[in-house]
């Protein structure tokens, strides 16, 4: 899993002139934006290397500055293209800290050992992440758990196992070795 590309963002629109670009982001740590191999994946599935040159951060969004592209000609042909890396390429993190990459698709089971489906998203809020668990990740339909990555919830991740266990009434705080819970970054 860790050698897999892992999607750091999206160019949404060409930003001014001078050949920026804006990219919609999820990522935790914009420093990864400037890792070496980055690369651009277009929708065809073909890449190009680029360097990112800075960063800023405005309205939500990243404005990047690239290597080699100086006009908005040059960049409006590549909107629509994802910014990627080998997951290898990202910093190693503390213990207890994992990417959403490493994460999603893994099977959920409750503290008995029951599967309860798989993660399939990690939505934001404004107090703490939300695990999205569906019984069946292909279909809209089949049931979906919605869990707050918390201590209370969250008991388990090992990602040697390839597992996530969880308690969905909460009742894993008086359980859990640690509080706090795991901390998680794109």
């Amino acid at each position: 899993m860790r050698d897999s590309l892992v999607i750091l963002g999206e160019i949404v629109k060409a930003h001014g002139l001078r050949g920026e670009v804006k990219v919609r982001s999820e990522i935790c740590d914009p420093e990864n934006f400037r890792l070496p191999g980055i690369r651009l994946r277009a929708p065809d599935g073909t890449f190009e290397s680029v360097t990112v040159l800075s960063y800023r951060v405005q309205k939500g969004a990243y404005i990047l500055r690239l290597a080699d592209f100086s006009t908005i000609d040059q960049v409006l042909p590549r909107v629509g293209w994802e910014i990627v890396c080998y997951g290898s390429q990202l910093p190693a993190l503390p213990a207890d800290e994992y990417y959403h990459f490493q994460l999603i698709g893994l099977p959920v089971f409750n503290r008995i050992g029951e599967q309860l489906g798989f993660l399939t998203e990690i939505m934001g809020n404004t107090l703490q992440e939300i695990y999205v668990i569906r019984s069946n990740p292909e279909a809209k339909s089949g049931s979906e758990l919605l869990l707050p990555v918390v201590a209370a919830y969250i008991l388990e991740i090992d990602l040697e196992a390839g597992r996530i266990v969880v308690d969905p009434d909460g009742n894993g705080a008086k359980m859990a070795a640690t509080d706090g819970g795991a901390d998680i970054r794109e």
